[in-house]
């Protein structure tokens, strides 16, 4: 028995003149930051900065591209993790896609989500293991984020210098941020009590603004099924999935380093680190697409909080954009391609209902009919809405 991408079509979210406009207003909100507040923070000058970052020649440009791209493939070991069976070549092709929509959409996040779930649903993954990678994930994601400016403080605090107070702040806005995630995390997967309150809670807020819901789907249904494949990804896959998503933060860093020690920042890394971890945490903020134009002014008024030159700092924050924002869109785009005219050839093996990694067929007859019924109004809100067209059994060289 093969799994095909009908059996439980979920309809996805249509992109249309909405979504042009909200991409639209949240560029051009970046770019009036970037134009006009980020040269206010560093009391400089287009010209100076720009004059700034033509200290970048070929070979450090070169070494940039080159940490992008292991930092996106390190985070492949937590896609692989969060969904058994999922190769590092495709997961390579979500995390690039989901990159590039995360970047040029405000609250792109949600429809990266969406492009994930297509993705992952040619690929034959049932739905119930693609939600659970999504939520898993996402988790992972936010929890490493609030942890960054937490080790930052702590680096900081036994240095040699004054600790700003917006970094301070950051740090303890996090630290507590980070312990809400965990324990609301843990105590959904191991507390009866705790998830139906949950589940009941989320139901009731979320039911004015979800169809589904509205028309009777049970968000604590979905939380009571969904919990036990979570704890069973995390413990099992959760070094893994910790490691990829350290990886992928770490090389980012040393590009953060190299941004900055190029164009004249002049800071302990200590410092450093705490500016990117603060960058990290603001990446959260969906104004505008990936936070861009927010982060760069300020992680640049970070750095000269710390005593940086303010057209370096200015010049730094700019040329860490440029390949961590700007880059993502070819990237993005030639992933796309890649899986749009690629085979649709099914994974070969997943997991099945009682988290054994098994083949692929014997995974969809041990769940049967429960993952067309019971599960994933994750996977299906996060595939709600892009494209009516239904994913057809997974054809040969052609995409949808």
């Amino acid at each position: 028995m093969s799994i095909h991408a009908t059996d439980d079509f979920e309809p996805t979210r249509k992109f249309g003149w909405r979504e042009v406009v909200q991409s639209v207003v949240g560029l051009t909100i970046a770019t009036l930051l970037l134009i006009y507040v980020l040269p206010r923070v560093a009391d400089s000058s287009w010209a100076e900065i720009l004059d700034q970052m033509s200290l970048v020649g070929a070979g450090v440009a070169t070494l940039m591209v080159a940490l992008k791209l292991i930092g996106l493939y390190s985070y492949t070991f937590t896609l692989t993790g969060s969904l058994p069976g999922l190769t590092h070549p495709r997961a390579l092709l979500v995390n690039a896609s989901g990159s590039m929509i995360s970047n040029i959409m405000p609250a792109g996040g949600a429809v990266a989500v969406a492009i994930t779930y297509v993705m992952c649903r040619s690929w034959g993954f049932l739905r119930r293991n693609i939600s659970t990678s999504l939520v898993v994930t996402g988790v992972w994601n936010i929890m490493a984020r609030l942890a960054l400016p937490v080790i930052a403080i702590v680096m900081v605090i036994i240095g040699p210098m004054d600790t700003p107070a917006p970094v301070i702040l950051g740090s303890t806005v996090a630290v507590i941020a980070l312990l809400v995630v965990l324990g609301f995390f843990l105590a959904v997967i191991y507390s009866d009590t705790a998830s139906h309150v949950v589940g009941h809670s989320l139901g009731w807020v979320a039911k004015p603004f979800s169809k589904r819901l509205k028309a009777g789907a049970n968000l604590d249904k979905l939380i009571q099924d969904q919990r036990g494949r979570w704890g069973n990804v995390a413990s099992h896959n959760g070094l893994k999935m910790t490691l990829g998503l350290a990886g992928m933060l770490g090389t980012f860093f040393i590009l953060y380093y190299v941004a900055c020690h190029t164009v004249g920042v002049d800071l302990p890394i200590s410092h450093l680190f705490a500016a990117y971890a603060i960058r990290q945490l603001l990446t959260v903020v969906a104004i505008t697409p990936g936070g861009l134009g927010i982060t760069e002014a300020g992680t640049a008024a970070v750095l000269i909080a710390f005593g940086a030159d303010p057209t370096a700092a200015a010049a730094a924050a700019l040329l860490y954009a440029v390949v961590t924002h700007l880059l993502d869109v070819p990237l993005g785009a030639l992933a796309m391609g890649i899986w749009w005219l690629g085979p649709k050839t099914p994974a070969t093996h997943q997991l099945d209902n009682h988290g054994q990694l098994v083949p692929t067929a014997e995974a969809s007859t041990r769940i049967g009919g429960a993952d067309a019924t019971s599960s994933d109004e994750v996977g299906r809100a996060a595939g709600q809405e892009v494209g009516r067209a239904p994913v057809e059994e997974p054809p040969g060289n052609s995409g949808h």
